[in-house]
């Protein structure tokens, strides 16, 4: 039985008409902008302008990547020259830190986990470090408190899920083999 998950699964779908375990996708302009740049104790922070394909701003409170997000995302050095790249991310949501790695030929998947602490939630590295990765319930987007499944949280739940930024034309879905199976109760 799929944890955390009462009944048969095969009959669990949100208000969005989603399945749990489905893949989610946030398609984000990232444009450079250094006025953004931070450094906190020994960690460089690269300031960037999250908007949404089509230059509107997004209500986010993250406005820099360290290192680790800046490789993930494929920004940074990895922009070469530009100033601002399109990112398509994809979250799949998980039911524990054991699931097998969810993988895409050709990109970097990372594993993190999501702690609601209040109406804030943290993403944390699967060690248990904390980002500065920080959403909060009510003042930010709806949608990226959704891809990320924060609105689906109770205060002191964490929601673990593998992190990837493909291209923005690949499609992607699950290895068959990592597919969740409908399971009687």
């Amino acid at each position: 039985m799929f944890q955390g998950f009462p009944g048969r699964i095969g009959d669990i779908v949100t208000l969005n008409g989603e399945r749990p375990w489905m893949s989610r996708n946030l398609i984000l302009l990232f444009r450079r902008d250094p006025s953004r740049d931070r450094q906190t104790e020994n960690i460089r922070f690269e300031g960037y302008k999250p908007l949404w394909p089509d230059g509107r701003p997004v209500a986010v409170g993250m406005d820099a990547l360290c290192k680790h997000g800046l490789r993930l995302l494929g920004l940074g050095k990895h922009l070469a020259g530009c100033q601002q790249k399109l990112v398509n991310m994809v979250c799949f949501p998980l039911s524990g830190r054991e699931d097998g790695l969810n993988r895409i030929p050709g990109y970097r998947v990372r594993r993190f986990y999501l702690l609601r602490t209040g109406n804030v939630g943290r993403i944390h590295f699967m060690d248990g470090t904390p980002t500065v990765a920080t959403f909060e319930l009510d003042v930010d987007e709806p949608r990226v408190l959704h891809w990320l499944g924060l609105d689906t949280l109770d205060d002191g739940e964490i929601q673990w899920f593998d992190l990837a930024a493909v291209g923005v034309d690949t499609a992607v879905s699950r290895p068959r083999q990592q597919r969740m199976q409908a399971v009687e109760a």
